[in-house]
């Protein structure tokens, strides 16, 4: 008589985990249309909302039977449940907080750095640019006589020197 459930008898023949993993994995393999069981994760369980109505049990031993006593013990459990979750809450809250605060400024001071050293490279671009441009102006002079364009950009460049050691 032949077994209907194949996959569940072939993973119960496997002697280890990593023969199981094997075995899952193959058969996904086959399937590889088939969308892969992603677990997904359990999120922390919130306590329950405290009970509309509570009872007026007495909390001493004097006048209390042994259920009154269970009732009021059960009660306070459950309120310093739901208490010591709602600081947790807190408490996670203002580290993510702190966290981001730390990241932003940290961000903000990798930003200011780059823009500091883009700016630098961009001078030492500029400086090249009017070197060669100056070099090929003195060149040209010597041959023959500049433009007035090619005087006027010198002049720009000798003004942004004056400029940027300011």
């Amino acid at each position: 008589m032949p077994r209907e459930d194949r996959e569940a008898e072939e993973e119960r023949r496997a002697k280890t985990a990593y023969d199981l993993i094997r075995l899952r994995l193959n058969r996904l393999e086959k399937n590889i249309d088939k969308p892969a069981p992603v677990p997904v994760r359990r999120e922390e369980l919130k306590p329950k909302s405290p009970a509309d109505f509570i009872r007026n049990v007495v909390g001493s031993s004097a006048a209390a039977g042994s259920a009154e006593f269970h009732i009021f013990r059960n009660n306070r459990r459950k309120e310093m449940n739901r208490l010591e979750y709602i600081e947790k809450e807190a408490v996670q809250k203002e580290l993510d907080e702190e966290f981001e605060t730390r990241h932003e400024k940290i961000r903000e001071a990798e930003e200011a750095r780059t823009a500091k050293k883009r700016q630098k490279r961009q001078r030492r671009k500029e400086k090249l640019k009017n070197k060669k441009k100056y070099k090929k102006g003195a060149g040209d002079q010597l041959s023959e006589t500049s433009s007035s364009e090619d005087d006027s950009d010198e002049q720009e460049a000798v003004d942004d020197k004056d400029e940027s050691k300011k």
